[in-house]
């Protein structure tokens, strides 16, 4: 486990969610499912089942250093990343990559938002065991993608080869396709080669910093020599708002996908968080969250 790292992505303002989720403590810092555990506790908490809590990372906004440290009171403060405004996912992962390089060079990483929701968390660690291993003789970027249960329009999909079996379920990706219609949906879900994009991924920090290097240059450029003196204000001035997944994951031709079903969910909406909370007699959601 000790060169195994876990990057918790932290940084959205949970727009979609409000009141309930606000600029000052938005939808990962709240406990949306009344389980007396917040979003980023709760992903803290599985993610020590792979990871000791000392190699696990926190990027957010810096706006939320002190939240981080109130719900996450066993990170290392050094272990939470600053970001001085929000450039998408692609400049916190090269971030959270070249602070893990400069303590280990051989780091595995995995990545996660912080504000998803995951029901069985037994088979979710088991999954990321399946993916580590496979990483120690591979080389490769892998994302999990969620086995579709219904055709659903709010997710991005992930096409994979299903007949180039890596084992452990994994799979090469064809593509990356954004939200579709429904009746492309549909015939998503008759095919069975098309996934939902989790956006959580697992990989060699080495190897997603050459990934940058390829197809984000001048991202690479900002990143190729950090340090502990490195001016992260002046990196993020400059460098260009991307995701990962159309920086990367979508150029990259070392890009597999492990097909997993642990529960899942983005809480994207407020229809999802009531699909997945308790009701009373009158079909109302329950749960014990409190205005704060």
């Amino acid at each position: 486990m000790s060169s195994i790292h876990a990057v918790i992505m932290a940084g959205g303002v949970g727009s979609r969610f409000w009141p309930m989720s606000r600029s000052h403590k938005p939808k990962q810092f709240l406990d949306f499912m009344g389980s007396g555990k917040t979003l980023i506790q709760m992903t803290f908490d599985r993610l020590t089942h792979v990871c000791a809590y000392e190699n696990i990372w926190v990027v957010c906004h810096s706006d939320y250093i002190d939240l981080v440290k109130s719900q996450l009171p066993k990170i290392k403060t050094e272990n939470i990343l600053a970001e001085p405004s929000r450039k998408n996912t692609a400049p916190c992962i090269a971030y959270a990559t070249a602070e893990i390089l400069m303590r280990d060079p051989h780091a595995k990483m995995i990545v996660a938002p912080a504000d998803h929701l995951i029901t069985n968390e037994q088979q979710f660690t088991k999954d990321l065991e399946e993916c580590i291993e496979f990483l120690n003789i591979n080389d490769g970027l892998l994302t999990l993608g969620i086995q579709a249960s219904r055709p659903d329009t709010g997710y991005g999909y992930i096409h994979f080869d299903q007949s180039k079996d890596k084992g452990f379920e994994i799979y090469p990706v064809l593509q990356f396709v954004e939200k579709p219609n429904h009746n492309t949906a549909v015939e998503y879900l008759k095919q069975g080669t098309y996934l939902w994009n989790s956006g959580m991924f697992i990989w060699k920090a080495s190897n997603v910093m050459n990934e940058i290097k390829l197809h984000l240059p001048d991202l690479y450029s900002f990143f190729e020599n950090y340090s502990s003196k490195t001016n992260i204000s002046d990196i993020y001035s400059h460098c260009e708002s991307v995701s990962i997944d159309v920086g990367i994951m979508e150029k990259s031709e070392k890009v597999f996908v492990k097909t997993v079903d642990f529960g899942w969910s983005d809480l994207g909406t407020f229809g999802s968080v009531y699909a997945l909370s308790d009701h009373d007699k009158n079909a109302n959601s329950i749960n014990s969250h409190k205005k704060s």
